[in-house]
């Protein structure tokens, strides 16, 4: 243990009389308005942030990234400078699905090879230093300290790309049809059917001895993965992730799916248990994506997605709500349809790079065939949905040796990510990784109201990514809708109609627009 400490400190010690030195006169640090390219050279530079984001050119090889201030569509009133600011490769971040790193106010980051998330997301060349460049977000300016001699530049981008957030919210509008709002009984009542019969030839399922789906979704290699859990009727958190990266538009060109790690309904809010109409929404929402995109959208199932009367949640009988609101409001026909719907549901989904399921792993040594033929094996079922790691008070629960024999009984290598729901750590975080000591291990709880979780594939490597929640259904309902109801009353000078994007928008949406 000395001998590893002394090789540390060793190690470690330039680089931190470095940062030492350099954080030691932040103050005093040059003040520059970013109009050129500006060299890095053994210094520190102040740059007030003035509306267009920054290029940033590491090394003798001018690895870029972009700096951009993280686009939300509704105001951050009281300010001084953006809150957050997002760092991303420009030449994947906005053509397809990709990592960023997050700086926010009063955070320090260290961009270079040492850290192998950066490495994953950014795939740094050697050039490159394993500590290249201190960005810190005091304000309303970043501060860069470059840590090498190794050439840094930054530079303005005054041709900066407009958004495309809004437009995918008009995109998710269409498909949606309309007002994010619960469907009637009649639609509901035909949108549940067309589901049935999709998920009834569910791609990427082999079938069971019914001849029927089975309980494990294979996915190929070449598909990405955007999975979410326990959305728990966040409809916000759901939107807000469709409307981010380049998800959405993996779903429509078939290079990603989306995977619902179960419990979709049944919000866990204080004073909104009772509730089932956003129950009822998100619900209609996630039909309406796998309509649109039979092979793109698959639900695994999760312990809240049923009508047990054991299903509770601080003594609120949630699952016997869920199943009287569905009878009061659409009617007996339609809860038996959703009960046919969750006897469908997949229940584990894994690819050589991941392997997911609800709850927890099988206690019980198991093979593909078994997780295929679920339907025989209830307590395997139960296993899957409602256990929880080993705790002094759980002796039953799930541990290492589990997860471990899980992975290797799908054939998996052992450093693949085993990610499951159910359990979140806190009320503070959507995600947490090293589950129990156990590598590999992760847990993902994607309703939290103010960020929601997502792990998705970078290349090789799965990466979890945090985005902040925003009242999007909102948006969506009213600024969207006035500005097409403006686009199909309003006249032009010439006596055509135009399109809503000319038409004059709210604050929230302007900068996006311009």
């Amino acid at each position: 243990m000395n001998t590893t400490h002394h090789w540390l400190t060793r190690k470690l010690s330039p680089l931190l009389g470095r940062l030492r030195a350099l954080l030691a006169g932040i103050g005093q640090c040059r003040h520059l308005r970013l109009r050129e390219t500006c060299p890095l050279v053994g210094g520190k530079v102040r740059v007030p942030f003035e509306g267009f984001p920054i290029q940033i050119l590491l090394g003798p090889e001018e690895k870029r990234l972009h700096l951009y201030p993280e686009t939300l569509l509704h105001d951050e009133k009281g300010d001084a400078g953006p809150r957050r600011f997002l760092i991303v490769d420009p030449g994947n971040y906005f053509s397809r699905i990709s990592g960023f790193l997050r700086l926010s106010f009063g955070e320090r980051l260290i961009l270079g090879r040492a850290d192998a998330g950066q490495q994953a997301i950014f795939a740094y060349p050697p050039t490159v230093e394993e500590h290249h460049l201190l960005l810190i977000h005091d304000g309303d300016a970043i501060v860069f300290c470059n840590l090498t001699p190794s050439p840094t530049c930054i530079s303005p981008l005054l041709d900066d790309a407009k958004s495309n957030r809004l437009g995918k919210l008009q995109r998710l509008r269409e498909i949606f049809g309309g007002p994010v709002e619960p469907l009637g009984q009649q639609e509901a009542m035909a949108l549940i059917e067309q589901v049935i019969e999709i998920t009834a030839e569910d791609a990427f399922r082999p079938r069971d001895d019914r001849g029927l789906p089975g309980g494990l979704l294979q996915l190929p290699e070449a598909i990405t993965p955007i999975l979410v859990a326990d959305l728990h009727a966040r409809v916000d958190n759901l939107l807000t992730v469709l409307s981010q990266n380049a998800f959405l538009d993996g779903l429509e060109d078939g290079s990603a799916c989306l995977i619902i790690i179960g419990d979709a309904v049944h919000s866990e809010l204080d004073g909104e248990m009772e509730a089932m109409e956003t129950s009822m929404l998100i619900m209609d929402l996630i039909f309406r994506l796998k309509r649109r995109f039979p092979a793109g959208v698959f639900f695994l199932r999760g312990n809240h997605d049923a009508f047990c009367e054991d299903i509770a949640k601080d003594g609120i009988p949630q699952g016997l709500l869920w199943a009287k609101a569905l009878v009061e409001t659409r009617g007996k026909a339609y809860l038996q349809a959703m009960e046919r719907y969750y006897q469908l549901m997949p229940y584990v989904a894994c690819s050589q790079r991941f392997v997911t399921c609800h709850a927890a792993p099988p206690k019980v040594k198991i093979s593909p065939e078994m997780l295929v033929d679920l339907h025989r094996y209830p307590g395997l079922i139960l296993d899957l949905i409602t256990n929880r790691m080993q705790r002094p008070n759980r002796p039953q629960g799930y541990t290492r040796g589990d997860v471990r024999r899980f992975r290797k009984s799908l054939g998996l290598d052992p450093e693949v990510p085993f990610i499951v729901g159910h359990t979140p750590i806190d009320r503070i975080d959507t995600l947490w990784l090293d589950v129990g000591g156990f590598r590999h291990h992760h847990i993902l709880y994607s309703a939290n109201p103010e960020q929601v979780g997502v792990f998705t594939r970078i290349g090789d490597t799965m990466v979890p990514l945090r985005y902040q929640v925003e009242p999007l259904r909102h948006l969506l309902n009213e600024t969207l809708g006035q500005l097409e109801r403006a686009a199909m009353t309003t006249p032009t000078d010439d006596g055509t109609s135009s399109h809503p994007l000319d038409w004059p928008v709210s604050p929230n949406l302007s900068r996006l627009l311009t």
